[in-house]
């Protein structure tokens, strides 16, 4: 059995040829001497015997080493697929370093990947008792590890060879170090080591080098699918964010959306989100702080200008701006009330039709806090906030216009109810207050040939009451301009170069702004409309235009009217006089019957009659009668307020009809008419003064009656009463 073993033969076979040698050596005979025969056959023996066990030895190892490269293969193919089923780095790490230790049969092992110019081991592991601390650690520029960084192949350390790389950070007598390469970048280094020195075979190198490339490989497939995965869950969080936009319906709220979404992929200390003003605002719409100074911030002084601070020249040149160091960078300006300290800022353009609309600005503490990954994902968020936010605004001002059509419908429909201007104009004024949202609204009717502005209409209607009933214009030359050059005027009390007179005006309305904008008809200023409020008004825009068609269309209302009322005038009016006639006057008294009860207010009509009439047509005539009877109806019309109502009812008998006027205030209505005559005569012209006297009868509405031809019998009777007790000096009235 022992003969049977290889090295034992090898042994035999050198000892005899030892042993040989020796004989030949002490034996100082000549070669034909015995002792060289005899020497010569065993000598050949040992020579056959440990030549024939040399090679099975050989033979042997070559097996053995066969055996275990065919096993370092099957160890290399078994980690290559371990690594292929998982893109868990965790797993993928482990899996590398326990099966070269194990394959290795070292006391550790320890993977390192380059990060920011070091060394950062990310896992180890060794015999119990014999793994070094060093998962996690730093190895900030180890020179001993550059070299197989740069180089890209294995090094070893401390073997039999002779010292190739200088110990290592194992803390082992011997270690081969294998270079992690990926694209021809070395990513880190895979290390084995020894507590003993320990000669390392080109098998052990080959499998460290095979081992150390699937691992490149298979941990950068790993990041790839992190990425990958990372990228995945930005999308989703941006196809979200987008579906959450477009349900928006105000840019505050897409603001508001878009600084809560970003914070899902986007880690910040503040956001804002700015919109461009014309001519160079850039305003805040939202913001989110979440740190410190950072948590909240006043709008007014988020607030900047195109060209100022990073926002302002990313919302001037429309270009991305990623700063890793705020300080720094001259385009930045520190915000009013904030200190400076180190800051990265990411700002980017939201666009929308090849124009800047905006911007949308994240900032965060520290340096070198954002990447281009960071500011690709914001672009892309950028956009779809540029598209929800264009879109609420189309859709506001789709809704505006269809508001305005609205408005415009139901102001035609409301004008179109009625004739009479003055209550057109208390429509003209309710519809544009509700239109620009102001106080109140006043229409004046042009009364050029007197050069004055007739009040016709306000709301809230109340309020024509403490108004003028007219007013010259001489007075007033920025109402002037508006109505000559028929544009639109802006009063502020807080102007110092507003128009005194209309500010003076507005002080006493107490009133702050005003706005005037001519009724402009067939090309022809025909009155204004006055637009104030006790606090700013702005008229610009959509809303100025809206204003402007608004006041064209009431313009033509009002001027239709006008022309209607003028030409009923004449069918109501009595030629001689001016006075509305006796048909007109049975419809508007039943009309103010119908008023005065819907309000519970107050109402009477005087009947006037001349005395002895007859004898003045008897004596001179009809043609100088009727020059009595006009300046009869002149001097009767001097003593009303604008609201009375004077009708000619036929020949020589006047009436009066007389809103919110109880009994008592007739009286005194009388009372001036009766004064008013008697203070009097009619100039004869050469026929001298004629006196001309008159007598009055009153009638209160439910005292005297409850409708028109009960009023007017009332007071016609009253009338008659006075008529037959009176005495021929002086007039009376009842």
């Amino acid at each position: 059995m022992l003969w049977g073993r290889p090295e034992l033969r090898f042994a035999v076979g050198a000892v005899v040829i030892a042993l040989s040698v020796l004989v030949r050596v002490d034996t100082a005979a000549p070669f034909d001497h015995p002792a060289w025969i005899l020497t010569i056959p065993f000598g050949l023996f040992g020579i056959v015997v440990a030549w024939t066990a040399a090679g099975q030895i050989g033979g042997r190892r070559r097996l053995e080493s066969d055996r275990q490269r065919h096993e370092r293969v099957a160890a290399v193919l078994g980690i290559a697929e371990r690594l292929t089923r998982t893109f868990d780095r965790a797993e993928i790490l482990r899996t590398i370093v326990t099966e070269t230790n194990r394959v290795l049969d070292a006391d550790a092992t320890a993977l390192g990947i380059v990060r920011d110019g070091a060394l950062v081991v990310e896992a180890s592991t060794g015999r119990p008792g014999a793994t070094p601390q060093v998962v996690g650690s730093r190895i900030v520029g180890d020179g001993r590890y550059a070299a197989v960084i740069e180089s890209g192949r294995v090094r070893v350390a401390g073997d039999a060879t002779g010292d190739d790389l200088a110990p290592g950070v194992l803390g082992f007598a011997t270690e081969m170090v294998a270079p992690l390469v990926v694209d021809g970048r070395s990513i880190g280094v895979l290390s084995v080591g020894s507590a003993a020195r320990r000669p390392w075979s080109r098998d052990d190198v080959e499998f460290l080098t095979a081992v150390g490339t699937h691992a490149s490989v298979a941990l950068h497939n790993a990041e790839l699918f992190a990425r990958t995965q990372q990228r995945a869950a930005q999308l989703d969080v941006l196809r979200a964010a987008s579906a959450r936009m477009s349900r928006e319906n105000t840019v505050q709220s897409v603001g508001r959306a878009v600084v809560e979404e970003t914070r899902r992929i986007i880690d910040y200390h503040n956001a804002r989100v700015y919109l461009i003003e014309d001519p160079d605002k850039v305003v805040p719409i939202a913001f989110e702080g979440r740190v410190g100074a950072y948590e909240k911030v006043d709008f007014a002084v988020l607030e900047t200008r195109l060209g100022v601070g990073f926002t302002g020249w990313v919302a001037e040149h429309g270009e991305p701006l990623l700063v890793n160091d705020a300080n720094r960078d001259p385009r930045g300006s520190t915000i009013p009330g904030t200190d400076e300290v180190d800051e990265s800022m990411l700002c980017v353009p939201m666009r929308f039709d090849a124009r800047t609309i905006g911007v949308i600005t994240l900032s965060k503490l520290g340096l070198d806090q954002f990447s281009d990954d960071d500011r690709r994902l914001l672009m892309i968020l950028a956009d779809q906030a540029a598209t929800a936010i264009e879109t609420v605004r189309l859709l506001a001002r789709s809704d505006a216009l269809a508001g305005e059509l609205r408005r415009l419908l139901d102001m035609g429909s409301d004008l179109a109810r009625s004739l009479d201007p003055r209550a057109v104009a208390d429509l003209i004024a309710r519809h544009l207050v509700r239109a620009v949202g102001v106080d109140e609204c006043v229409i004046s009717y042009w009364d050029r040939p007197n050069d004055r502005l007739l009040t016709w209409g306000s709301w809230p209607t109340d309020r024509i009451d403490a108004l003028e009933a007219s007013y010259q214009l001489a007075p007033y030359p920025e109402t002037r301009r508006v109505l000559d050059a028929q544009v639109v005027s802006v009063v502020s009390t807080d102007d110092p170069g507003a128009d005194p007179a209309e500010t003076e005006l507005l002080r006493t309305l107490d009133q702050r702004t005003l706005v005037m904008l001519p009724l402009v008809a067939n090309g022809e200023s025909i009155g204004l409309v006055e637009l104030s409020a006790t606090g700013h008004v702005s008229v610009e825009g959509p809303t100025l235009e809206l204003v402007r068609t608004m006041a064209n269309e009431a313009a033509m209302a009002l001027e239709n009217a006008k022309l209607y009322e003028d030409a009923r005038e004449l069918a109501d009016r009595d030629p001689l006089t001016g006075f509305f006639n006796h048909r007109y006057l049975h419809e508007r008294l039943g009309e103010e019957i119908v008023r005065a009860g819907r309000s519970r207010g107050r109402l009477s009509l005087l009947m006037i009659d001349l005395d002895d009439f007859k004898l003045v047509n008897d004596t001179f005539g009809h043609l100088f009668g009727d020059r009595v009877l006009a300046w009869t109806a002149e001097r009767i019309r001097s003593t009303l307020r604008t609201t009375d109502v004077p009708a000619r009812y036929g020949g020589d008998e006047f009436a009066v009809i007389l809103p919110d006027t109880d009994a008592a205030a007739a009286r005194l209505v009388a009372d001036r008419i009766l004064d008013a005559f008697a203070t009097a005569a009619f100039d004869g012209e050469g026929r001298g003064d004629v006196p001309v006297g008159v007598s009055v009868g009153a009638a209160t509405l439910q005292r005297d009656g409850r409708t028109g031809p009960a009023l007017i019998a009332a007071a016609d009777a009253a009338l008659y009463t006075v008529k037959r007790r009176r005495s021929t000096e002086v007039p009376a009235a009842v």
